[in-house]
């Protein structure tokens, strides 16, 4: 692990995981519940879209910080024919569902952009997984889209760890 990673985690402790935006979208014409999904692909993202610092006081002028990190997640269903249009921004997949959560983070110590950059590779995504997880089988559900979109579990990335 390197350096900043590790002062990262040693310095922040989370505080809460939220839901700041989210769009559910199915195609015009597609429905859901007789949809034959067989010969259809999913594709995913996941990103740290933002990180904010927030300077915060006590009454003793104490300093400590507040670390926001926005992240944003996405899966939707597409026809395999439509591979190469699904990178156009005007594509209407099958089925969309896609979120930014904001995570936030306390921490007794200021925080350099390298620790931050380090610990939103992996540390972020890991503590708002569960949180996609529950919204997405909720979304499903409530667009009588079944089954589920498979979330698979969190795995964190270990190959930098494994070249030391």
């Amino acid at each position: 692990m390197n350096e900043y990673l590790e002062s990262a985690q040693n310095n922040l402790c989370i505080q809460t995981v939220n839901l700041k935006e989210s769009t559910i979208f199915v195609r015009d014409g597609i429905e859901l519940p007789s949809l034959n999904r067989e010969g259809t692909n999913s594709q995913s993202f996941r990103a740290v879209a933002k990180i904010k610092e927030i300077t915060l006081a006590d009454a003793k002028d104490k300093e400590s910080w507040d670390y926001r990190f926005i992240y944003s997640i996405g899966i939707r269903l597409i026809f395999p024919e439509e591979e190469e249009e699904s990178i156009k921004e005007d594509y209407k997949p099958i089925v969309e569902i896609v979120g930014f959560f904001e995570a936030k983070y306390f921490s007794q110590k200021q925080l350099s952009e390298d620790e931050l950059d380090a610990f939103a590779i992996d540390n972020v995504g890991y503590h708002v997984w569960p949180y996609w997880r529950e919204y997405v089988q909720s979304s499903c559900a409530r667009i009588g889209f079944s089954p589920a979109f498979e979330v698979p579990l969190y795995i964190i990335n270990r190959k930098e760890e494994e070249s030391e």
